[in-house]
């Protein structure tokens, strides 16, 4: 479904229908003329989502997205939220819209962006637990965020969704996602790597190990396909704060990739990147990323099942600045997408 927030702009939210007015996400407040920053200028944002049910596991689609831009332009939220469990749905709809309703709502967002960012999370957290306790006995969901702040990209992380960022070729930049990677020619003629922004909080990752051994936790091999070792609503992230790093935004910076376990499971990182850069329109780029997926979980089950896949991709356009730009469109195609496009 599509919802409207403050000041008429659309915000996109498919496989979140919220049971009320009070529940929609609203866009990204204005910037305080007291901490505005002159004349400061920053590149133009797109944003586009796709996503499918999954096939053979129970025919409801069990991720959430937000994708949401302030009237300027200069500000942003994406996110992903994979549900798991039962009452899947509903806590990762419900996180989906907490953490953006308490983002948008906190009193350090222009000054402090991560501990707002933080706060919501472990605000959605304490929400769960209070009004949903039942449904999230044994369900949960990932939860994974960049919100866009200015010059700034502040990324938080609880589970095995993932943020990757696409930048230019001898850049700045180095991480996981670049090492060995040769990158994808983009639509302006650009050569693309891949570097992660969050790491997959599993348990084969030996930090994320050491620190279950080390509060008194074991492991077991398991045939439920439940392999995060946080996430929101599941009593595993109690007491536990989600990752959150900060990135300045650099001139090589040109993409944003977010998906659920769905898109990383069949689809790497690189190749996401590679994927994105051939589209100038981002819907397009999360609608090919989330195809892509579908037939590698299709060609590797014999047609059996696919899980539930959702991407997200932000643009970053430092040619040109943001404008004003008409209401954003849905897709029209078997699954449901949503483009935003350059918004002022």
């Amino acid at each position: 479904n599509e919802d409207f927030g403050a000041a008429g702009f659309r915000i996109a939210k498919i496989g979140c229908r919220p049971s009320g007015d009070d529940e929609h996400v609203a866009a990204p407040p204005l910037t305080p003329n007291s901490q505005k920053e002159g004349d400061a200028t920053y590149p133009s944002t797109s944003l586009g989502a796709h996503t499918l049910t999954n096939h053979g596991k129970g025919g409801e689609n069990q991720d959430s997205y937000v994708a949401s831009c302030s009237s300027s332009g200069s500000k942003c939220l994406i996110g992903v939220f994979d549900g798991h469990g039962e009452q899947g749905k509903s806590v990762s709809q419900f996180a989906c819209d907490q953490i953006a309703k308490t983002l948008f709502n906190h009193k350090d967002l222009h000054t402090n962006p991560i501990g707002a960012l933080e706060a919501a999370y472990l605000q959605a957290q304490s929400m769960i637990e209070r009004t949903h306790s039942f449904d999230a006995h044994h369900s949960g969901t990932t939860a994974v965020a960049v919100y866009r702040h200015r010059n700034r990209l502040f990324v938080a992380n609880v589970g095995d969704s993932r943020a990757v960022l696409g930048c230019s070729q001898g850049g700045s930049r180095g991480g996981p996602g670049s090492l060995g990677a040769t990158g994808a020619a983009a639509s302006g003629g650009e050569t693309l790597r891949a570097v992660d922004l969050s790491s997959d909080q599993r348990p084969d990752r030996e930090d994320e190990r050491s620190r279950i051994l080390a509060q008194g936790g074991s492991i077991h091999p398991s045939c439920v396909p439940m392999r995060q070792t946080r996430r929101l609503g599941h009593a595993a992230f109690r007491g536990r704060q989600p990752g959150i790093v900060g990135e300045d935004i650099k001139p090589e910076d040109k993409l944003v990739i977010l998906g659920s376990d769905g898109v990383w499971d069949r689809v790497g990182s690189q190749e996401a990147v590679d994927i994105a850069a051939r589209h100038r329109d981002p819907s397009a780029a999360a609608r090919d990323i989330v195809t892509v997926a579908r037939q590698r979980w299709y060609a590797q089950t014999q047609g059996q099942m696919s899980d539930d896949i959702t991407a997200v991709v932000m643009r970053l356009d430092h040619d040109t600045l943001a404008q004003n730009s008409p209401p954003p469109t849905r897709g029209s195609d078997g699954g449901q997408s949503v483009a935003l496009p350059s918004t002022a």
